[in-house]
């Protein structure tokens, strides 16, 4: 949605559940990947003319944060959000060589004060629909919850607990 914001050119997304590619085209997505069926880093640098400037990684999966810095073209950068372990990479080919940045980012570096008031507004323009990525559960199913979001039926799964 930011990227829409922002009127990027290429605004890829990749996942391995249809249902969440759906709604990033419905959200401002112009192109999406499924990892189980295509080549992502082929299609990816065949839509960019040789690959991404600016790369966001969401899952925390080892393969997937390697994956994100190969996306990167020459000086690209990636920000690494989604919370992961250890990532084997060859520094020297997978980032010197080709002046790759990855950063690590905390809430969005923003400055929420002035950040989440514009959030709010974009919300109230419809250009920030963020309670489309959001699905609330009862404290009681919260098992259920863990699992609609594991099988990529739920994005963000917010579990309620009652006083």
């Amino acid at each position: 949605m930011a990227a829409k914001i922002m009127g990027l050119k290429h605004i890829i997304v990749v996942d391995l559940h249809e249902n969440r590619l759906e709604l990033a085209r419905e959200l401002g997505a112009t192109h999406t990947q499924n990892g189980k069926e295509v080549d992502v880093l082929k299609e990816i640098k065949e839509i960019t003319d040789g690959g991404v400037h600016y790369a966001i990684e969401t899952t925390g999966a080892a393969p997937v944060i390697k994956q994100s810095i190969h996306a990167l073209r020459v000086s690209g950068t990636v920000s690494i959000v989604g919370l992961g372990g250890d990532v084997m990479i060859n520094f020297t080919n997978d980032i010197l060589m080709e002046g790759k940045s990855v950063v690590g980012t905390v809430q969005g570096d923003s400055v929420p004060q002035t950040h989440i008031p514009r959030l709010v507004q974009y919300y109230k323009e419809g250009k920030f629909p963020f309670d489309k990525l959001v699905k609330f559960y009862d404290f009681e199913d919260i098992n259920q919850a863990f699992e609609d979001s594991k099988v990529g039926f739920t994005i963000k799964p917010i579990v309620k607990i009652a006083h």
